[in-house]
Order: structure tokens, then sequence, then C-alpha cells
């Protein structure tokens, strides 16, 4: 009987706990007013320098609001050609901001700081926007409390609430449209294996239902993901058609899945070892899909060995149902930036960096070609030696992010040339 009032007594706590940080995400419906932060907020974090007006629906001027503040950014994602995200965490607290200027003003979107986030949010992983207005950010349960699942439908002036059941680790979130989208977690349970559960809402984000499908014996049917090896992302490239892609004793791996996430099978073959001589380590990416129609993807591959790392691509023309091998004619990356995936714009324009040069393809990385020097991405570089992320999201227009990890110090940059030029942003 003591164990049951505990039991009723935890549920209480919890769900008090959950109201109080629904209260705080959800404002009354107004949006809420970007307060300049204290000057310690940044706790030193010197850098990246942002101008931030309030939100377009805000009654204040947008002059008299303006700030700047500095802060440390870790992940960004362009959304369209004219702005995107950029976010970090700063004392457990996520602060994310948006700009729709390409970045002359940054709104601050963050959502309450009674959310807290021990460790920052990745894209496709733990935080997902469909387009300006619809946004998801998964934060992982901690000390025994549930997974919780931000949610905005305008624009982050507010957030709303919601919870999945479990706190296994948060692999990938991604959404096809504002109302449908999955969530995967996964918990390794022996050497080579993982628990791997899925979740879908149909509305948006309030509700999450994990899909299972079971035989009678209660044991997971084989129309399941496979608990055999490591996951590297998921991707839906409509309501019907995912992707997953893993590792399998090093060995790289597609499943599919045909009817939004409820039986999923072994992908078409498209890895031959043969092709990878001398290679130590394999990697692979979820795929990332070109235009509306959702039929041109790539995926990157990467083969390590010792303190190098060779990239290549994968690349699909038919929605994923067959995959050809686009062998890179690039160096093997070294040192910090070894594991800088290049970014493709479609299935022929991509670039990369190495040694502190853009390169940039037209043939899907059959050639590469160097791109003039930028003196100030070079003498940026000295003192923030690390990339973060390449982004383009035209032929012209990208963004890159560098950082000093020791110094704890970031900078956001911007070409509008295609990579041959860069400022910060």
């Amino acid at each position: 009987m003591r164990s049951q009032w505990i039991k009723i007594a935890q549920t209480a706590l919890l769900s008090i706990g959950i109201a109080a940080l629904l209260a705080a995400c959800t404002n009354s419906g107004q949006p809420p007013v970007a307060e300049p932060p204290q000057e310690q907020e940044d706790n030193g974090n010197m850098g990246q320098t942002l101008t931030v007006v309030p939100p377009a629906n805000s009654t204040q001027a947008a002059d008299s609001a303006k700030y700047q503040i500095q802060t440390r950014l870790t992940d960004f994602q362009l959304l369209n050609g004219n702005g995107g995200l950029a976010w970090g965490v700063t004392r457990n607290a996520l602060r994310l901001y948006y700009t729709q200027d390409q970045g002359s003003t940054w709104t601050n979107i963050s959502p309450s700081e009674n959310v807290q986030f021990p460790a920052n949010p990745q894209y496709g992983q733990s935080i997902y926007f469909v387009d300006s207005t619809h946004g998801w950010i998964v934060r992982e349960g901690m000390g025994g409390t549930d997974t919780m699942v931000l949610r905005t439908n305008n624009g982050g002036a507010s957030w709303s609430l919601s919870s999945l059941s479990k706190t296994d680790k948060v692999t990938a979130i991604t959404f096809v449209s504002p109302e449908k989208g999955w969530i995967l977690t996964t918990v390794d349970t022996s050497i080579g294996k993982q628990d791997k559960k899925l979740y879908l809402t149909e509305d948006g984000g309030i509700t999450w239902n994990q899909m299972t499908s079971s035989d009678e014996d209660g044991k997971p049917a084989s129309a399941e993901i496979p608990t055999r090896g490591y996951t590297t992302g998921m991707t839906f490239s409509d309501s019907d058609h995912g992707f997953l892609t893993a590792l399998e004793f090093g060995t790289p791996k597609l499943y599919v899945t045909a009817d939004g996430g409820q039986h999923w099978k072994a992908g078409p073959s498209f890895f031959d070892r043969n092709k990878f001589n001398g290679c130590g380590n394999f990697n692979i990416s979820s795929p990332q899909f070109f235009g509306r129609e959702a039929q041109t993807a790539w995926m990157s591959i990467s083969c390590s060995q010792g303190e190098s790392t060779k990239f290549n691509g994968l690349f699909t023309t038919n929605g994923g149902e067959n995959w050809q091998l686009s062998t890179f004619s690039l160096n093997k990356q070294t040192g910090i930036n070894r594991g800088l995936t290049p970014t493709f714009l479609n299935p022929l324009e991509g670039w990369v960096m190495q040694k502190g040069k853009t390169y940039y393809t037209k043939d899907a990385g059959k050639i590469w070609k160097a791109l003039p020097t930028s003196e100030v991405l070079e003498n940026i570089l000295k003192d923030y030696p690390e990339i973060v992320k390449l982004q383009m999201v035209s032929s012209k227009l990208g963004w890159i992010l560098v950082e000093n990890t020791d110094a704890k110090r970031s900078l956001l940059l911007q070409t509008v040339d295609g990579g041959v030029g860069w400022k910060v942003l």
C-alpha cells in the first residue's frame, strides 16, 4: 500500500512539474518581449555579436528596442533565401535566434529557461523546423523525468510542451508537414545492438504515439527497425517513405519504410567494401532530399584510417530505390576538421572546406575546383580554427560557423558569391 502511495505522489509531482513548465513555455496570447540579457549572462563567451529586435508582431518600436549581445553559437540552419536559425546553450538555457534579413537583425525566440538543456541541440537530431513558423525542440529526459518536446506554430513567439514516456537517447527528429513528424530514440542494449523506438505525431506534436509491431508472444516483429547496429540518422521524404541509416559491426546499412514507419525492411544494396580498400572505420549520414518532388537525394559516406578521413557520396534520382557511389576527387582530411562533411545544394552542386580553402563541384563530386582564397576567412580561421558547419541555400548564398572551443567563442559568416568571399554576420 505504501508503495502505491509513493507512486501516486511521484506521479502528482511530475504532473505539477510539467504543468509549471507548460505555463512557463506558453504565454497568454501576447508575444514575449525580448529583454536585454544581463551583462554576465554569457559568462565570458565572447565572439558573435547579434543585433536583437522584438518579434514582428510586437507593439514595441523596433528601433528603440534594438540591443546587441555577444554570444557563443553552436549550430545553425538556413531555412530559406532570407534567413534561418542560430543557437547555443548558456548555463543550461537554450538561446535560439531567428533572422529574416540574412543576419542584419535577429529575434530572440528562445523557450523558457525552466526547460534546461545539458547539451547543445543539433539540427535533425533534436531540433527541426519545417518552415519559419513551425518548429520543434526535443530535450532528453533528465534525472528520471520524461523526454520533453517543445513546439511552436508562430515562429517561436510562444512554445508549448508535450512529453514522451521514455528517457532514451534522442537520435533523430524529422517532419514532412506542420502536422506529421517522427522522433527516433535509441538505447544500447548489448555490443552491436540498440533498442530503437519510433514515435509519431499527426497533430503537430501535441501527442506522440510509439509505433510498435509485436507478434502474439509480445516479441518485436521482423517489420520493426532491427535492433542490430547503431543508428546514424533518419529522414522521411514524404508521409510514407522513410530512411534510416546505421552501422552494423562497422558496415553501413540502410533501412526503408513505405508506410510511414509501420514496417521497415533492408534497403537496396549500395555498399561494396572492395571499393574502400585500406579503410578502418566507416560512417554514413541520413539522406538529404532536394526539391519538393523528393526524388533526388544524397548521403555522405566517410572512410577513416588513423588520423585521416576520406569522404565520398551516394546519390539517388528515383526516391531512394537505388544509390550510385560518387568517388570524390578530394584529398584525405586531417586535423581538427577531418570530420567536416561536404554540403550539397542539389545532386550536382557541392562545397567543402579543406585546410582553409573552399572547394566547389558541379558534377556530384567527380571534380572539385579550389575557389579563390578569402582573406577574411583565412584570418578568422587563425583564431577560430574549428569549422562546425557549412551550408549553402543557393548557388551564391551560404553560412559557415567557426569556433574556438578552448576560448568558448564562435563566429557565423556569410557568403553571397558562392564561397569566394566571406563576412561575419
